[in-house]
């Protein structure tokens, strides 16, 4: 039987989400700053509370009890709404202070951010910035927990909770070095790349995705030979390597010296976009860095410097 005598403290929420997602009592005392024996008290108060158990006590581990796990979906939505409200209050104070949590990218965060980002700073110097390159999974995942206020990247979106607000258009690109043996095309078919030896993106990346289903439907099988989350370290192997990747123009910067293959039949294109959560607060600050973007994008993104090509060649 619940009682209503006392109601929930805010502390006993965030002591249970700590243990249950650390399955231990000791590293989530370690976590929250306090001593194991109060973590303990305060978790008994919540389940004498609750009137039932939470977790079953295995040893020095722990796990959720069928009424745990029901009520952590409860404990999470509620955290939610405090740090909701907590950040709507703030709001009262404009964009003089306050925290703005981004998550983008890796094209984004390697060229297109970084001077919009310090046009921010000019602007806003009271607003401390986070931001944090992340696959696609990562982002809609912050996003959905309340862990990022805004992010950038491409659609479709993996999940319903997701709302994505379309801003450009770019096109996948093959990048070689000058002494490639395809550096005098200025396109290629995706049929024609069969063989090539290709650095490109591991699979818990969107654009990999993509990419093995173009490849697919060109009838091809890639020879990848490399695979990396890191678009610096595959530009490095194309350039000191016989090597190919794929990437987006907006990874590409102008001051760098390697040869730019368009990309046919067809010509593989990704949308960028502003995510956001459905279901979470939006802070002044992230409406004004959307705007920015917004403002921005369509004059920051330009195609990379082509290396001009023999006459007739593709």
């Amino acid at each position: 039987m619940i009682t209503h005598a006392h109601p929930f403290k805010l502390r006993q929420l965030q002591y249970f989400l700590a243990v249950a997602e650390l399955r231990h009592f000791t590293k989530a005392a370690e976590l929250l700053n306090v001593t194991q024996p109060t973590l303990s008290h305060q978790i008994g108060d919540l389940e004498g509370q609750l009137g039932t158990p939470l977790f079953d006590r295995l040893g020095k581990a722990v796990r959720l009890t069928e009424a745990g796990a029901l009520f952590l979906g409860f404990a999470e939505a509620a955290l939610k709404q405090i740090e909701s409200g907590r950040t709507a209050i703030a709001e009262l104070h404009g964009l003089s202070r306050g925290l703005l949590r981004i998550g983008a990218s890796q094209s984004f965060v390697r060229r297109l951010l970084p001077p919009l980002l310090g046009t921010f700073t000019k602007e806003y110097p009271g607003i401390a910035i986070e931001v944090y390159e992340m696959t696609a999974q990562r982002i809609e995942d912050g996003l959905y927990k309340g862990d990022l206020d805004v992010a950038i990247g491409y659609a479709p979106a993996l999940s319903p909770e997701t709302e994505l607000e379309p801003l450009f258009e770019e096109h996948l690109l093959l990048v070689v070095g000058h002494g490639h043996s395809l550096a005098h095309r200025a396109e290629i078919t995706l049929a024609e790349l069969e063989g090539i030896p290709l650095v490109i993106f591991p699979r818990e990346y969107t654009t990999r995705i993509v990419l093995e289903d173009l490849f697919k439907k060109a009838g091809i099988a890639p020879k990848i030979i490399a695979q990396s989350n890191s678009v610096p370290v595959m530009l490095g192997m194309v350039q000191a390597s016989n090597v190919g990747t794929i990437v987006l123009e907006s990874a590409l910067s102008h001051e760098e010296d390697f040869k730019v293959i368009r990309l046919a039949d067809p010509s593989p294109t990704r949308t960028s976009a502003l995510m956001w959560s459905r279901h979470v607060f939006r802070s002044s600050a992230a409406k004004r860095f959307a705007e920015m973007v917004r403002q921005s994008f369509s004059l920051m993104v330009a195609p990379p410097k082509q290396t001009r090509s023999p006459k007739g060649s593709r």
